[in-house]
């Protein structure tokens, strides 16, 4: 059970930040803690994660050894394999936190000495963590994207002899890619927007993902979620066999917090 009293020794594994609940830490001996049960594996996949009491906040971290994680961070920067299942570990428990309490995500591999250190830098943070609380309570990440369903299939091309003809061919590509910033496309953006309180870029529409033609990611009310929903099913039958949306969602407001970071 997550103990926002008990001192945690140590490096120590950041996940995010919350306010901290009112009265979580007066309450009578025996009275039900206001801080989340969190039951997810740590970092580390040994030490279990714990709410560390930091003035107005609750910092959500789990202790990490000082040799072998803290220090390995950087070099296992790329690591696919070892990215690939301590990046679960941190999603995990920040979407688990988020389920219970608004959440400010850390960013992935953020490593502290101990105690002093994260106590210094979040109250050092103090104003800039309140704004983007205020801006992202009630709310979750949702992303969207849009892709056609019907293109031409591409001509056969024969293989490149030269870095030329390569460019050539990549350009010739690109000029057969349907046009995305089309009135349809704007109408959905719109919509989606007036319902939005926030969005975001999220990364630049290219062929790495066949026949994308439009992304974005917006903060959504969660007492929107209907009008949310029901502007996106408008817009499946509207383009039913020329466009698939695909949504992902909810998540943390990871795209909204870099203000606090």
């Amino acid at each position: 059970m997550a103990n926002p009293n008990r001192k945690v020794a140590g490096a120590l594994y950041l996940y995010g930040i919350s306010q901290n609940p009112a009265g979580s830490v007066t309450k009578k001996p025996g009275a039900k803690s206001a801080v989340p049960k969190i039951g997810s594996a740590g970092i580390d996949g040994v030490h279990a994660v714990e709410a560390v009491l930091c003035g107005d906040f609750l910092c959500w971290v789990c202790k990490v050894d000082q040799a072998s994680f803290a220090e390995a961070v950087e070099r296992n920067m790329e690591n696919l394999e070892w990215l690939a299942l301590h990046g679960v570990r941190h999603q995990q428990v920040v979407g688990e936190v988020a389920g219970q309490i608004a959440i400010v995500p850390a960013r992935f591999g953020t490593v502290f000495s101990g105690e002093p250190a994260l106590i210094k830098d979040v109250l050092g943070r103090k104003a800039a963590l309140n704004k983007v609380f205020a801006r992202v309570a009630g709310g979750d990440e949702w992303g969207v994207k849009v892709f056609a369903e019907r293109l031409a299939a591409p001509a056969t091309v024969p293989e490149a002899r030269s870095g030329k003809e390569y460019l050539q061919q990549k350009a010739a590509r690109l000029k057969t890619r349907p046009e995305r910033n089309d009135q349809e496309l704007q109408e959905l953006a719109t919509a989606l927007a007036k319902i939005a309180t926030d969005s975001a870029p999220s990364g630049k529409v290219s062929g790495t993902q066949p026949n994308l033609l439009w992304q974005a990611t917006f903060l959504v009310p969660r007492n929107k979620r209907k009008q949310w929903d029901q502007v996106l099913k408008n817009f499946v039958e509207r383009w039913d066999g020329r466009r698939r949306i695909e949504v992902n969602g909810p998540w943390p407001p990871y795209s909204f917090v870099s203000d606090a970071e």
